[in-house]
């Protein structure tokens, strides 16, 4: 397993000790931690105020949500009024001693991005990050958990952490686990360590840990990516339209019906739902999901698009047909017949939506160039691609 981030030595020791178990502390694991995220970058992200709005940017000041409306002002954006975080505003809570909260912030630049898919490729993970700026000796949150994995990269100032002996038990996002400040309090248990981040380090903390953080200097920065994964729970949600199909599940169970009747039901509803689960096609879509748990965060590369040359878009009502030995371009009415110089590269092409020229010349290399070239005019002048 490669990452940017981390070398494979931290990875090995990682996954033996301290993922889903224990919390791990570990200074200076972000070499350039200035480029990812520093004042200045946090600066002129906040100043792109179409970027926020209620949703994503909150302040706190001594444990006590500040109402949006509070930083916010009315602005003009394409004829409609809406409300955006108000720069003196913001910085007067700030100046009172108020924390930032800007939550999924995992796209705004590409270096962020970077740091998701390493956390992704880590551990196979849906990514989010959210960024906290506080203030010295001001706390925004009081002792409480995450119903995730969270890996803080700490990049400006310096916070402590306490780390509490409590673990709550595989917590997920559900009304039974939203607890009450006293109640987390109380959940928490005692202080067992003291964590000090400075700029470049990582602690990672497991799902259910109790923890919490004071900045012990003025513009202390943190970006927690919360890491999920794939649950039981999310294999009953993905099976779900299979029990709808199947038939005894949407059965009326009778109204006056005895508990012995209903052990019975209940019996023959654990041997369906078993044959659902237990089913080779459900265990490759549950497969195939688990794979594909993590967000596909993608950057743009426009330069990469231009240096490729003409690209080429394929007419999708053409296909190709077999007659004998023959192959025909076919439109459902008409037949063109493809001369064998051509056949490879017309294949090839029409198993496509959309092509370069460079990718054709780099995958047909065995083939003379002026051949190449000479079929996608022929197919262009055609109209099967344009």
């Amino acid at each position: 397993m490669r990452t940017k981030i981390f070398s494979e030595t931290f990875i090995k020791e990682f996954f033996s000790n301290n993922f889903g178990k224990n919390y791990l502390h570990k200074k200076k694991i972000l070499q350039n931690s200035e480029e990812i995220m520093c004042l200045d970058i946090l600066n002129k992200m906040l100043s792109i105020r179409s970027n926020w709005n209620n949703k994503n940017f909150k302040m706190i000041l001594d444990r006590q949500p500040i109402s949006y409306s509070n930083y916010s002002s009315v602005v003009l954006e394409h004829s409609s009024e809406v409300l955006r975080p108000d720069v003196d505003k913001v910085q007067n809570w700030i100046l009172k001693g108020s924390s930032i909260i800007l939550n999924e912030i995992e796209k705004l630049t590409n270096n962020l991005q970077d740091t998701v898919n390493d956390l992704q490729e880590l551990t196979n993970g849906k990514c989010q990050g959210n960024l906290y700026f506080s203030m010295q000796s001001r706390q925004a949150f009081g002792p409480h958990c995450d119903d995730h994995d969270v890996f803080a990269f700490h990049f400006e100032g310096e916070k402590i952490w306490n780390i509490y002996e409590n673990i709550e038990k595989n917590p997920i996002n559900h009304p039974m686990f939203k607890y009450s400040a006293e109640e987390r309090e109380k959940k928490a248990g005692k202080i067992i360590d003291q964590v000090t981040l400075q700029p470049g380090d990582l602690l990672y903390l497991p799902r259910g840990q109790y923890h919490d953080a004071l900045a012990s200097k003025n513009g202390a920065i943190h970006i927690a990516f919360g890491l999920t994964y794939f649950k039981p729970i999310d294999l009953l949600s993905l099976l779900w339209e299979k029990f709808i199909v199947n038939e005894y599940m949407r059965q009326d169970i009778e109204k006056n019906i005895t508990n012995e009747n209903l052990k019975n039901n209940l019996k023959k509803m654990s041997l369906e739902i078993s044959s659902i689960i237990n089913d080779e096609q459900n265990i490759n879509l549950a497969s195939q999901c688990i794979k594909n748990w993590p967000y596909n965060f993608k950057n743009y590369s426009l330069e990469e698009i231009m240096s490729k040359g003409k690209s080429y878009t394929v007419l999708n009502s053409i296909k190709i047909e077999k007659n004998g030995n023959d192959i025909f371009l076919s439109n459902g009415k008409d037949k063109v017949l493809i001369p064998n110089k051509y056949v490879e590269i017309s294949k090839f092409i029409l198993d496509h939506e959309l092509f370069f020229e460079e990718d054709i010349l780099n995958n047909f290399k065995h083939l003379p160039k002026e051949l190449i070239l000479e079929c996608i005019t022929n197919l262009h002048k055609m109209k099967v691609i344009t």
